[in-house]
């Protein structure tokens, strides 16, 4: 709950308190039946426009923490790379090892742009490269490059183990293309 729900949550609080003791004090006979007519008069005639706003504003505070009722506070959990040694458990989010993965990607000759993913898998956590060359590097030494680097990089930093690195060229940049994206980015 943020500082403004807060404060309505008080303000809400304190009149449904002072509309429990004027109920209690009005069926108790505390207060005679008399003194409410006007009020109810007023009410029901519709002439004093602010028991409307009153009573809307009233209505929108109650759906507000109605509807915030029903929403999880859980904490919202990072999706990653869970390992346990003999202190704790180490989680290494996703976004991490995609960091690694893609500097390391971007030191290998050849490689021009990239999208990396990565699944973490019982079997193995696989890495998936999907690289634009430059088109003057040859390919199958770029990609055995850029996928012995990868894992070394991700393993060494890390310390996850990569069951796979798979690599998908995309295209081959234009020199042109590839510096109008540079500028755009």
């Amino acid at each position: 709950m943020n500082l403004f729900d807060r404060f309505i949550l008080t303000i809400y609080s304190f009149a449904l308190i002072v509309l429990s003791c004027i109920a209690i004090a009005a069926t108790s006979g505390l207060i005679p039946q008399d003194f409410f007519r006007p009020y109810v008069d007023q009410m029901l005639a519709g002439t004093n426009i602010t028991y409307l706003i009153v009573a809307i504003i009233f209505l929108v505070v109650s759906l507000r923490f109605f509807f915030s009722s029903f929403r999880s506070n859980k904490p919202k959990v990072e999706r990653g790379i869970r390992q346990r040694s003999d202190l704790g458990e180490v989680n290494i989010t996703i976004q991490t090892i995609q960091t690694i993965a893609e500097r390391a990607a971007r030191r290998v000759k050849g490689v021009r742009d990239m999208k990396t993913t990565v699944k973490a898998l019982e079997s193995g956590n696989i890495i998936t490269l999907r690289v634009s060359v430059d088109g003057e590097t040859p390919l199958p030494e770029l990609t055995q490059k850029l996928q012995a680097d990868v894992k070394e990089q991700v393993e060494g930093i890390a310390g996850v183990v990569i069951s796979e690195v798979a690599i998908v060229v995309t295209e081959v940049a234009q020199q042109e293309n590839y510096a109008a994206r540079k500028r755009v980015e």
